[in-house]
């Protein structure tokens, strides 16, 4: 690579360093110009993509000769249209592109970040809920009827006991925290940080969607067209990628990581380090979701589609719809 390069110039050169710096500089200057441009589409700023964010931050891309440009696209079914328009390279909207695939888009899902949810139920004592018992006739917030944290919260409500279709009322809000923290919901579905703030508010915890459902939540979608014709540009781009992922697991990055999630959306001091163990407790090790997040995966888009020809596919046909992991196991095998 050009980097690679440029060391072994300047240690053939070491004795001359005003030569070296204004090589370093033209290099700098060449190897910018010389990289290619990777378009990352992004529904929305989200802790679940850190591996993501560390690589870009990290220069992991850098190093693979590449000039990542974020792309915000609201709604991840639009991010998903793009990348099979070929508008971009890659969306983290995984959620929704695997079910855009699963629904007849060639794309797929090429490494999973977080294969656990990163929500709460949440709800106001004020309001009168004080604890799951609470629940019944209430109102629970989600972004949006039909989306990932309305079947969640259906999840949730079936693991408590009660009939989501009857017993309360599963309401689309959009923006979770503002409608919880205005009081027009009894109870919501929230991710650290805001669970630390609802706790600072008196707002009381009621379950975690975890305990209820496992399904992938976020990661790395690509085109099938991309992966077979520009395997090794995909391969160059995971790697770097898995690099963000193994560097955040990494204790001994602890301090480094939650400066970069900081980034990412800004959190109370008190929040930071609750924050990062939570995250660093539900993402993958390697890139691949686990056998139950797979299953409930399925459950719940059986649930979502209603067409005969996604209700005849099994399990691993589906899979293979939504799913391609063999550029990642080869990214695993090769030597860094």
């Amino acid at each position: 690579m050009i980097r690679k390069a440029l060391e072994g110039l300047a240690m053939v050169l070491g004795r001359a360093p005003v030569l070296v710096l204004s090589l370093s500089v033209l290099f700098c200057c060449w190897s910018y110009a010389l990289a290619e441009e990777v378009l990352v589409a992004h529904p929305a700023l989200t802790f679940g993509d850190i591996p993501y964010y560390i690589a870009r931050e990290k220069g992991f891309y850098r190093e693979e000769d590449f000039q990542v440009k974020d792309v915000y696209i609201r709604g991840g079914v639009t991010a998903s249209q793009a990348l099979q328009a070929g508008s971009v390279h890659f969306t983290l909207a995984l959620g929704s592109g695997v079910r855009a695939a699963l629904s007849g888009l060639t794309i797929k899902a090429v490494m999973v970040y977080c294969d656990k949810p990163y929500h709460f139920l949440y709800a106001r004592p004020d309001l009168g809920v004080r604890g799951p018992q609470d629940l019944k006739g209430k109102r629970i917030a989600v972004t949006g009827l039909g989306s990932t944290t309305y079947y969640a919260a259906r999840k949730v409500a079936e693991h408590l006991g009660y009939d989501p279709d009857k017993d309360l009322l599963i309401v689309s809000v959009g923006d979770i925290w503002p409608a919880l923290h205005s009081g027009s919901v009894e109870s919501g579905l929230i991710r650290p940080p805001f669970t630390n703030m609802a706790e600072k508010l008196g707002m009381v915890k009621i379950a975690y969607v975890g305990d209820a459902l496992q399904i992938p939540m976020s990661g790395l979608v690509s085109s099938e067209k991309l992966i077979r014709e520009r395997p090794d540009f995909v391969r160059k781009f995971v790697k770097a990628t898995v690099r963000g992922l193994k560097f955040f697991l990494d204790r001994k990055n602890e301090a480094e990581s939650i400066a970069m999630l900081n980034r990412v959306t800004k959190m109370e001091p008190e929040a930071a380090k609750p924050t990062f163990d939570f995250y660093h407790g539900i993402m993958t090790r390697e890139g691949f979701p686990s056998e139950r997040a797979l299953a409930d995966d399925w459950e719940i888009s059986r649930i979502m589609f209603r067409k005969p020809e996604i209700q005849n596919l099994s399990r691993a046909q589906a899979e293979q719809k939504m799913y391609d992991f063999r550029i990642l196991k080869e990214v695993l095998k090769s030597a860094w």
